[in-house]
């Protein structure tokens, strides 16, 4: 298992390689990472609103967050 650190290392490294995570919970106890989705294009270097929609196979939901960024990390090194 990965420490808190190397959990947020891998996801930032995804990010800087282009993709776009989203962490997710169903409000049922869930949680998922997913970079499968839509949202609007933001342009500018200020925030803006942001419209997303991600896409979650049933096999992706996790007990705990760290089980989700785990199991996302783990997809992404595959």
């Amino acid at each position: 298992m990965r420490t808190d650190t190397e959990l947020l290392n891998g996801l930032e490294a995804l990010v800087k390689q282009g993709d776009c995570p989203g962490i997710i919970n169903d409000d049922n106890g869930h949680w998922a990472v997913s970079g499968a989705g839509v949202q609007n294009v933001v342009t500018g270097d200020k925030p803006s609103d942001v419209q997303t929609t991600f896409y979650v196979e049933a096999s992706e939901w996790k007990q705990t967050i760290r089980e989700a960024i785990e199991k996302y990390l783990d997809d992404g090194e595959s």
